[in-house]
């Protein structure tokens, strides 16, 4: 994470850097290209910041490709007095899409590694010298071929530096998170989720890690490690038996026993062989109702092989248990994926919620995500409305389900319950 958090911002002010450079030479189309490729990054950059981190550095990475290209095709042409080194950058970007890839195993972010490691050796391997080419004059390129090569080699070894880093920490990082399986660290908070009078109708159980010296720990900073670390398995476990007992205690109570708690499921858990015997043991074992419990599946769950997922889904569904797809449109799924797979819920992600009131065209994907649903008979939660104007689009979209701050924030069992309770005392007095 800490290699992605830099390369954006690195690579606008490399990009700037170079139109002085030009300018001085004197070639104005190149400034105003490298202008055009600075505005694209920035651009980039400010869709990362607003939430779209995959996609803006994705589309980074994708205009500094083709720049790379261009460059080296019509500028950059080899002599026998000064090579080819632009297509280095290539090397950059590379590295740069691999620490990404860590933390979103994305397949449009393999084939752009993929495209610049072969890039990197077809401009490595041959002149590529065309009659189409106006090449920079040679003693330009001789300065320029030595800043780049050393700007190359300076953002190789900073990148390599810092994932030495980041791997440390995700080393130090798996440790304590072992020793708080150990400890009991973990906690649960839950976020209400309501319908459209604003009555609480679930929960969804949110795992929270108090450190014993950092204190709470951010979910962002440490479940990326544990699942390069392959704890998720463990964690997701450990959060099944919670919610089981949770909802155990739920039931002797009118106010809470027809609460539904979803629980999210990680890629690695889901895969597990035994992982739909565990679930129905678990429901079993703390005697809980099967519709109580929903397993919220992340798009992530489809790229492994989609019969098999299919087949745990439906025994699941016999079961009893219901199964929501979460963070809909960030990820893998398809129309043709949703149309055989078992669910009954479909989230749409804060993202498209935001977006609500940011553009017409994000109300209009917003308002088209929640008819497709409906097509699909599935139910309907917009998750992170904020506002009442959000509640109130969505609202117009047919969504009958909600959650996000607007409504509640996560809190402690305790503090929920409490609220439920309120209403009730408030009936009896």
């Amino acid at each position: 994470m800490l290699v992605c958090q830099a390369a954006l911002p690195v690579g606008v002010v490399v990009t700037a850097l170079w139109m002085p450079i030009f300018a001085f030479v004197g070639d104005w189309f190149l400034v105003l290209l490298v202008g055009f490729l600075l505005l694209v990054m920035a651009a980039c950059w400010e869709a990362a910041r607003r939430g779209y981190f995959s996609a803006g550095y994705i589309a980074a990475q994708f205009a500094s490709g083709i720049f790379v290209v261009y460059f080296s095709l019509l500028y950059d042409v080899p002599s026998e007095a000064v090579p080819r080194v632009c297509h280095l950058y290539f090397l950059v970007i590379a590295l740069a899409g691999y620490a990404n890839f860590g933390r979103d195993r994305g397949v449009l972010q393999l084939v752009v590694i993929l495209l610049c490691l072969f890039g990197f050796v077809v401009f490595a391997s041959s002149p590529m010298a065309f009659s189409f080419a106006v090449p920079m004059p040679e003693a330009v390129r001789a300065v320029t071929a030595w800043i780049n090569v050393a700007s190359v080699a300076i953002l190789l070894a900073g990148g390599v530096v810092l994932l030495q880093r980041e791997f440390t920490l995700d080393g130090n990082t798996a440790r304590e998170l072992r020793s708080a399986l150990a400890d009991s660290q973990f906690e649960l908070f839950y976020q209400p989720q309501v319908d459209q009078a604003g009555t609480v109708i679930g929960a969804e159980a949110l795992l929270r890690w108090k450190h014993p010296k950092r204190g709470y720990v951010p979910p962002d900073e440490f479940v990326p490690a544990a699942e390069r670390a392959g704890l998720m398995p463990r964690l997701g476990s450990w959060v099944l038996k919670e919610a089981a007992q949770t909802l155990s205690a739920w039931r002797a109570h009118p106010a809470t026993r027809d609460l539904v708690l979803s629980i999210n499921v990680s890629a690695d858990q889901f895969r597990m062989a035994d992982f739909v015997p565990l679930v129905t043991e678990t429901i079993e074992a703390y005697g809980i109702e099967p519709a109580v419990l929903k397993l919220e599946l992340t798009e992530s769950v489809f790229v492994a092989d989609i019969d098999d997922v299919v087949t745990k889904m439906k025994a699941l569904q016999r079961a009893g248990i219901g199964i929501a797809l979460d963070d809909f449109g960030t990820g893998y799924s398809s129309l043709s994926h949703l149309r055989q797979l078992p669910l009954q819920q479909l989230k749409i992600d804060r993202s498209f919620v935001r977006a609500v009131t940011e553009s017409g065209r994000g109300a209009s994907l917003a308002r088209n995500i929640a008819k497709m649903g409906h097509d699909l008979s599935l139910e309907i939660l917009a998750e992170g409305i904020e506002t009442e104007e959000q509640f109130q689009f969505m609202l117009s979209c047919g969504c009958r389900k909600f959650q996000g701050y607007h409504f509640g924030r996560p809190v402690p069992l305790a503090a929920l319950e409490e609220r439920i309770a309120a209403p009730a005392q408030a009936l009896v007095g």
